[in-house]
């Protein structure tokens, strides 16, 4: 029986599929966020993708650039291919969104963020300029 047991979990196993060993981009608390800006700063390219008048309400991080999840896909042109992308909105979801289609487009995503824990913790936020 045991003998069984190995066997049909050995084979098993051989189905599933292999694991790629590339580590891709990952979601990053405040903290991982403000150690990777503070390491890298100017060598990404900052994408919050929540609405304008959240934006507004809350501010986002020094040099971020807004375009809303709804609209990327027609404005992909407006983001840099040639540089790493940091993508963030209120809680990570709008961002996973946002990575998946930047990804599927070719851009280097190296992380996604939500920015409601980085306020919470105090870290500097800015609004837009009023006009």
């Amino acid at each position: 029986m045991e003998r069984f047991l190995a066997l049909f979990l050995t084979a098993g196993l051989a189905l599933l599929p292999a694991q790629d060993s590339k580590p891709g981009p990952k979601h990053v608390n405040a903290d991982e966020l403000k150690q990777l800006m503070d390491k890298e700063k100017g060598k990404f390219f900052f994408l919050d993708v929540r609405e304008p008048a959240e934006i507004e309400e809350m501010g986002s991080v020094a040099g971020y650039v807004n375009i809303p999840v709804g609209q990327l896909e027609k404005r992909l042109s407006e983001i840099p291919k040639e540089k790493p992308v940091i993508v963030a909105c209120r809680s990570g979801r709008r961002a996973e969104t946002a990575r998946q289609l930047l990804e599927k487009n070719g851009y280097q995503v190296i992380a996604s963020c939500g920015l409601l824990e980085w306020k919470q913790k105090d870290y500097p936020l800015v609004k837009p300029e009023k006009k």
